[in-house]
């Protein structure tokens, strides 16, 4: 081979080595940096210690509702629900407790207290509902994420009253409502027939005549309407949600509330920062409403049984996992000034020690007005 082609060969070597050395480093930065961000925004985490004995087993499942289409779509699919459980390893009957999530919420969105219920004695079930959590993956991989005309219908208001808006959020209201009490029905349906067949664990465990339902922020709502609407619900719990499905009409640019007592034990579960908006509300609209009332005061004023629980310096999402899960996500999302870890101990102490009482019938309520 001659010099010259000699040359030419390690040149065009160096060419191809830089040209593949480039890419590789490239790649390499935005790996590191993909890590980086992923440990930025979900650092490491192990979950809060449980105060039960019971050895806590999970499974979970995807059913279609056949008796329901999918309104988010349009290809005429049935709507499909992935439920996830928490229950005793343990021989035993056990009441059953339902979850609903939060707007944007997951499936896993209060999975300590999921996780304390379940070493307590409980068969936990927590319900992904689809187009309305941030995602949610069923049990063949396929994921489905939040609808965006939702995400901008949760979103929309300026805060301040607008006789308009206040129709068009009160409309809302009722489409949101009817989906989730839809979907926690048929799912309450679903595991009561599997327990009544005798379906291995976690329906075995199942005592079918100890239920209580607790969700958070929109969950809430509706877990109290559904304990307002159905028969064999003994205890609810609402973490931080206004009680929409209290609503029962619209009239002179407000929402109409229900007169009549709530049925159920239900315990609402709240932070300053509603009293402060309440209070707010309030006084901008005494001129034309002198009688309104944060409609979740107004049902416990009513109510049977109605237990509120004041969370000092908590922010929206305190009442959930996230802020352990991933600190910086949940700034950015909406927390407050108390310690995380702290409040959400609280969260599902209060929550345990409710349910204890209306459930198991333990000892008496040990819950503070306020934390």
């Amino acid at each position: 081979m001659h010099r010259n082609e000699e040359k030419r060969e390690s040149s065009a070597r160096r060419k191809v080595s830089r040209w593949i050395k480039v890419p590789a480093v490239i790649l390499l930065v935005m790996i590191l940096l993909v890590v980086l961000f992923k440990v930025i925004l979900f650092p490491p985490y192990s979950g809060l210690p449980v105060t039960g004995s019971y050895t806590v087993e999970t499974g979970e499942f995807t059913w279609l509702d056949e008796s329901r289409t999918e309104t988010f779509t349009d290809t005429g699919e049935n709507r499909e629900l992935t439920v996830k459980f928490w229950y005793p390893k343990e021989e035993g009957s056990y009441p059953l407790v339902v979850f609903s999530h939060g707007a944007f919420g997951i499936i896993d969105s209060n999975y300590s207290t999921c996780m304390e219920l379940a070493s307590n004695g409980y068969v936990v079930a927590s319900i992904g509902h689809p187009y309305h959590a941030m995602f949610v993956k069923n049990v063949d991989g396929k994921t489905t994420y939040a609808d965006m005309d939702f995400v901008k219908n949760v979103f929309a208001g300026s805060g301040i009253y607008d006789a308009e808006a206040e129709r068009q959020a009160y409309e809302n209201s009722l489409e949101w409502m009817a989906l989730r009490t839809a979907d926690e029905n048929f799912v309450l349906d679903t595991i009561l027939d599997k327990a009544k067949q005798g379906e291995q664990a976690p329906f075995s465990l199942i005592n079918p005549d100890k239920i209580g339902l607790f969700g958070h922020s929109m969950g809430g709502a509706s877990s109290v309407q559904l304990g307002r609407e159905r028969t064999d619900i003994d205890a609810v719990i609402d973490l931080e949600g206004a009680m929409l499905g209290e609503y029962t009409g619209f009239e002179n640019g407000m929402e109409v509330y229900n007169e009549e007592p709530y049925p159920v034990p239900v315990l609402d579960v709240y932070g300053t920062r509603v009293l402060d908006a309440a209070s707010e509300m309030a006084d901008e609209v005494s001129d034309q409403f002198p009688d309104w009332q944060y409609v979740n005061f107004y049902v416990g004023e009513r109510a049977v049984d109605y237990r509120g629980v004041e969370f000092h310096d908590a922010g929206h999402l305190n009442y959930t996992d996230l802020p352990l899960v991933s600190p910086v996500l949940a700034k950015l999302l909406g927390v407050g000034d108390v310690d995380a870890e702290t409040c959400i101990k609280n969260v599902n102490r209060v929550v345990l020690n409710w349910f204890d009482h209306y459930l198991k019938g333990k000892e008496e309520l040990d819950i503070q007005s306020e934390y």
